[in-house]
Protein backbone atom coordinates (compact mmCIF):
# COMPACT_ATOMS: atom_id res chain seq x y z
CA UNK A 1 0.00 0.00 0.00
CA UNK A 2 1.37 3.40 -0.97
CA UNK A 3 1.60 6.21 1.60
CA UNK A 4 0.79 8.68 -1.15
CA UNK A 5 -2.27 7.04 -2.63
CA UNK A 6 -4.45 9.10 -4.96
CA UNK A 7 -7.62 8.43 -2.97
CA UNK A 8 -6.11 9.85 0.21
CA UNK A 9 -5.03 13.12 -1.42
CA UNK A 10 -8.42 13.41 -3.14
CA UNK A 11 -10.18 13.11 0.21
CA UNK A 12 -7.95 15.76 1.76
CA UNK A 13 -8.59 18.16 -1.12
CA UNK A 14 -12.33 17.54 -0.88
CA UNK A 15 -12.35 18.30 2.86
CA UNK A 16 -10.34 21.48 2.33
CA UNK A 17 -12.73 22.62 -0.38
CA UNK A 18 -15.72 21.95 1.88
CA UNK A 19 -14.11 24.01 4.64
CA UNK A 20 -13.46 26.91 2.26
CA UNK A 21 -17.04 26.82 0.97
CA UNK A 22 -18.49 26.73 4.48
CA UNK A 23 -16.25 29.59 5.54
CA UNK A 24 -17.34 31.69 2.56
CA UNK A 25 -20.99 31.00 3.30
CA UNK A 26 -20.85 31.67 7.02
CA UNK A 27 -18.19 34.38 7.29
CA UNK A 28 -16.61 32.37 10.12
CA UNK A 29 -12.90 31.71 10.30
CA UNK A 30 -11.67 28.15 9.72
CA UNK A 31 -10.54 27.90 13.33
CA UNK A 32 -14.00 28.89 14.61
CA UNK A 33 -15.63 26.34 12.28
CA UNK A 34 -13.25 23.66 13.53
CA UNK A 35 -14.03 24.56 17.17
CA UNK A 36 -17.75 24.44 16.37
CA UNK A 37 -17.41 20.95 14.88
CA UNK A 38 -15.40 19.75 17.89
CA UNK A 39 -17.95 21.18 20.34
CA UNK A 40 -20.84 19.56 18.50
CA UNK A 41 -19.00 16.21 18.57
CA UNK A 42 -18.27 16.50 22.31
CA UNK A 43 -21.94 17.00 23.11
CA UNK A 44 -23.16 14.23 20.80
CA UNK A 45 -20.46 11.85 22.10
CA UNK A 46 -21.93 12.09 25.61
CA UNK A 47 -24.95 10.11 24.42
CA UNK A 48 -24.02 8.09 21.34
CA UNK A 49 -21.02 6.60 19.56
CA UNK A 50 -20.45 8.35 16.26
CA UNK A 51 -18.53 7.69 13.05
CA UNK A 52 -16.29 10.76 13.23
CA UNK A 53 -14.73 10.23 9.81
CA UNK A 54 -18.12 10.47 8.09
CA UNK A 55 -19.39 13.65 9.76
CA UNK A 56 -20.53 16.46 7.51
CA UNK A 57 -21.28 19.97 8.77
CA UNK A 58 -22.71 22.52 6.36
CA UNK A 59 -23.61 26.14 6.91
CA UNK A 60 -25.66 27.88 4.25
CA UNK A 61 -27.64 31.05 3.91
CA UNK A 62 -31.20 31.37 2.78
CA UNK A 63 -33.22 34.53 2.34
CA UNK A 64 -33.40 35.72 5.93
CA UNK A 65 -31.64 32.98 7.87
CA UNK A 66 -28.50 30.92 8.18
CA UNK A 67 -28.89 27.15 8.41
CA UNK A 68 -26.46 24.80 10.15
CA UNK A 69 -26.86 21.20 9.05
CA UNK A 70 -24.88 18.39 10.67
CA UNK A 71 -24.96 14.82 9.39
CA UNK A 72 -23.54 12.56 12.10
CA UNK A 73 -23.59 8.78 11.56
CA UNK A 74 -24.53 7.05 14.84
CA UNK A 75 -22.77 3.73 15.51
CA UNK A 76 -24.56 2.99 18.76
CA UNK A 77 -26.09 4.35 21.94
CA UNK A 78 -23.91 4.68 25.04
CA UNK A 79 -25.17 3.02 28.17
CA UNK A 80 -25.48 5.34 31.15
Amino acid sequence: MSWFSRKHTDEIAKERLKLILVQDRSLLSPSVLNELKEDILKVINRYVEVGESDISIDIRRETHKTILEAVVPVKGVKKS
